[in-house]
């Protein structure tokens, strides 16, 4: 399995377990608190400034939900923003995968939210300094999201797209 696919699984398994919803609440709740890297530096620490573009424009507060992991690391750090804000997070100086989806929370329907964007990128993150980090999203498509196996374990699909 590559490195995005066990991202985006590792996501979708939290998203499956009502942490989607959690993470949807908190970013429309008003300003969601800043991350926190969940474990201690083992490196002098850099700061990562995550925006995410999306092919389409929204209206209102549209929220993304965003893992970040470590090179090698098969768990991440989920968090949540809006869409067109950057997210900020001090984490250890080393490589990264990050991966966002970007959720219409009022689209909802039986098989869950509607996914308008899905994208990952690659990142570098050099100590005691700070590192822009683009994630270009894309609208998902169905056998997108079956490679990604983004669907609960009953088979159905996580998302409508």
């Amino acid at each position: 399995m590559d490195t995005h696919t066990g991202a985006l699984t590792w996501l979708a398994q939290g998203a499956a377990s009502n942490l989607l919803d959690r993470l949807v609440d908190r970013a429309l709740d008003g300003s969601p608190l800043s991350p926190v890297w969940p474990r201690p530096p083992k490196t002098a620490a850099g700061t990562v400034e995550i925006s995410v573009r999306h092919h389409v424009p929204t209206k209102g507060r549209t929220p993304v939900i965003l893992t970040l992991q470590e090179d090698g690391s098969r768990t991440g750090t989920v968090f949540s923003f809006v869409l067109g804000h950057t997210a900020r997070i001090s984490v250890p100086g080393g490589h990264y995968f990050g991966a966002a989806m970007i959720v219409d929370p009022l689209r909802r329907t039986r098989s869950g939210p509607t996914l308008q964007g899905i994208g990952w990128s690659r990142l570098t993150v050099a100590a005691r300094q700070t590192s822009p980090f683009l994630i270009p999203v894309h609208r998902p498509t169905a056998p997108v999201l079956l490679q990604l196996g983004l669907r609960k374990a009953d088979g159905t699909p996580l998302f409508r797209v």
